[in-house]
């Protein structure tokens, strides 16, 4: 039997997250107006823009802000416990969906206080699939990471878990088709 894993430090590490995408929010929306921008790195490439967004990625519209946020708040809770078990069983997958946790609350709190999100990093990817990027925020990127953790995990990594269940099937589908050993033998009938 392997030692469980500590929860405190993954539920600090998501409310260290959250806390940073909660402050830079509340910074952006009492130091910057509404789509104004200030350059970081040169004229255009990293810029902070204060965007409401009040869809979803790229700003699309799919469902209304209310239904979003009852979303939100189904959703959250969901990937806590899921993280949670993933954590004491020490999966690898506990690292993205610690990930999508932060995003799923950061913005399901922006969702429920003011029924948009509040989006303000502005970079510029030269003529990388779009003109622009679209803003987005600390809880966007943590969501982005995790799509790209869980993508490596899935596509890369080895999975013991996954292997042993395979290794598992092989071996019932083999024994089911297999003749059993020959020991020489042979049935005998009353004729002999």
């Amino acid at each position: 039997m392997t030692p469980r894993s500590s929860v405190w430090p993954w539920v600090a590490g998501v409310l260290g997250l959250l806390t940073l995408d909660q402050v830079s929010k509340v910074l952006v929306r009492r130091a910057l107006p509404l789509y104004e921008s200030v350059p970081l790195i040169g004229d255009e490439f990293l810029k902070l823009t204060h965007v409401q967004n009040p869809g979803v990625i790229f700003g699309l519209r799919v469902l209304g802000p209310t239904l979003l946020a009852i979303l939100g708040c189904l959703v959250a809770p969901l990937l806590a416990v899921y993280l949670y078990r993933l954590i004491r069983r020490r999966d690898p997958l506990r690292w993205p969906m610690a990930l999508f946790l932060v995003g799923a609350l950061g913005n399901t709190i922006d969702r429920v206080l003011f029924r948009t999100v509040t989006d303000f990093v502005d970079v510029d990817f030269p003529d990388l699939i779009m003109e622009r990027w679209a803003v987005f925020n600390v809880a966007d990127s943590c969501i982005t990471i995790g799509i790209t953790l869980l993508l490596i995990q899935i596509l890369f990594l080895h999975h013991p878990d996954r292997s042993a269940r395979k290794a598992e099937t092989h071996d019932r589908l083999t024994a089911s088709h297999t003749l059993p050993p020959d020991d020489g033998s042979r049935p005998t009938s009353a004729a002999d």
